[in-house]
C-alpha cells in the first residue's frame, strides 16, 4: 500500500508539476502535451499526478490561472518602473501597455487562444469560469490602484474588457495589418485617457491615499 504523503510533500509535488508544466506549455503549447509529458518532465509518478488533478484539462486550467497571476505580478513591477517618472503619465502608460503585450506569457495566450477556450468552455463549470473572471478583475483593480487610479471612477471590469478587446483585435485575422498598429495606438490612447482621468486626482503612483 503506498505511503500517505504529508501536506508538505503534496505541495512540493504540486509545485514541481506547475514548474515543469509551465516550461512545457510555454515552449510547446497546450494541444500537443500529455499527462505523460508532464510527469516525465517533473520526475513524478503518474499516480501522483492524479492525486492532485483529475484530468489534464483540470491541471491546465489551474496552470493557466497560475500563469495569469505571474503575468500580473510582472505587470505590477512594470507599473512601478513605468510610472516612476511622473513627468509624462500618458507616455508611461502607453509604454506599459505595449510592454505588457510583448511579455512571453502574453505570447503564450496568443498562440494558444483557441485551445484555452476549449479547456474553459469544454471542461470547466460555470462557477469555475466565473471565479476565474472575477480573479482577473480583482488583479486589474490592484494594478489600477498601484498606478494611482481611482477605482470608484475607473472600473476594473471596464479595463479588463478593454485589454481583452485589444488582445482579440491584435490576434484577429479580420484586421487589416497595414493599419493595425495605428488602430492599436488609437484604442490604447482611449484606454489611457480613461485610466488617467482619475489618476491625476490621486497621489503618486504606488499609493492609494487620496484616491
Amino acid at each position: 500500500m503506498p505511503r500517505t504523503l504529508t501536506e508538505q510533500e503534496k505541495c512540493r509535488i504540486c509545485d514541481r508539476l506547475f514548474e515543469k508544466g509551465r516550461e512545457i506549455v510555454l515552449s510547446q503549447g497546450i494541444k500537443r502535451i500529455s499527462v505523460d509529458d508532464i510527469v516525465k518532465a517533473a520526475g513524478i509518478a503518474k499516480g501522483s499526478f492524479y492525486q492532485h488533478f483529475e484530468s489534464k484539462e483540470k491541471f491546465l486550467f489551474a496552470l493557466i490561472e497560475k500563469i495569469h497571476r505571474q503575468l500580473f505580478t510582472q505587470a505590477e513591477q512594470m507599473i512601478k518602473d513605468s510610472f516612476s517618472n511622473e513627468t509624462d503619465l500618458h507616455e508611461n502608460a502607453r509604454t506599459f501597455i505595449k510592454n505588457l503585450f510583448h511579455m512571453p506569457e502574453m505570447a503564450f495566450f496568443t498562440k494558444n487562444e483557441h485551445n484555452i477556450e476549449e479547456i474553459f468552455f469544454g471542461f470547466m463549470g460555470d462557477e469555475e469560469i466565473r471565479t476565474f473572471k472575477q480573479m482577473e478583475v480583482e488583479l486589474f483593480e490592484k494594478m489600477l490602484k498601484l498606478a494611482g487610479a481611482d477605482t470608484a471612477r475607473v472600473k476594473p471590469g471596464v479595463v479588463h474588457n478593454y485589454i481583452h478587446t485589444l488582445y482579440l483585435m491584435m490576434n484577429s485575422d479580420l484586421m487589416t495589418t497595414e493599419n493595425l498598429l495605428e488602430t492599436v495606438d488609437l484604442i490604447t490612447d482611449s484606454l489611457i485617457s480613461y485610466i488617467l482621468s482619475s489618476a491625476r486626482r490621486c497621489t503618486s503612483p504606488g499609493t492609494e491615499r487620496g484616491c
